[in-house]
């Protein structure tokens, strides 16, 4: 009986890890120029730790992005990507050229983040 409860704990744990590492997220912004990247980083951090999903955010600068003529330069700094797609529902722009990205209503806080990160299926 004891083997069976070990086994069924662990089949859940292993379930629960393997769909963290299946999320890819991934903060796109500019070290220099956009003054709203460090603004969203910290409320990209402060709503993942709140949810207390331990997932790595992978940090990447627009302006490198834009040099390898990488598509995801085109949705602008800063831009929040989970499993390649745009928390905000918005298409990348045809133009690779480094760009800050505006938002209607501001850049988004912690609660808008918060808001659209527990609409993802995990």
């Amino acid at each position: 009986m004891q083997y069976c409860l070990v086994l069924i704990i662990s089949l859940a744990i292993s379930s629960l890890s393997g769909q963290d590492k299946k999320m890819k997220i991934e903060f796109l912004g500019m070290k220099d120029g956009c003054p709203n990247t460090p603004k969203m980083w910290i409320s990209l951090n402060q709503a993942l730790h709140e949810l207390s999903w331990n997932i790595p955010v992978d940090s990447l600068d627009v302006n490198e992005l834009s040099k390898k003529r990488d598509l995801r330069a085109g949705f602008g700094s800063p831009t929040i990507l989970i499993n390649g797609e745009d928390l905000f529902g918005v298409s990348p722009e045809t133009s690779l050229e480094p760009a800050c990205r505006y938002y209607r209503g501001g850049v988004p806080g912690t609660k808008e983040i918060l808001t659209r990160l527990k609409a993802i299926k995990r």
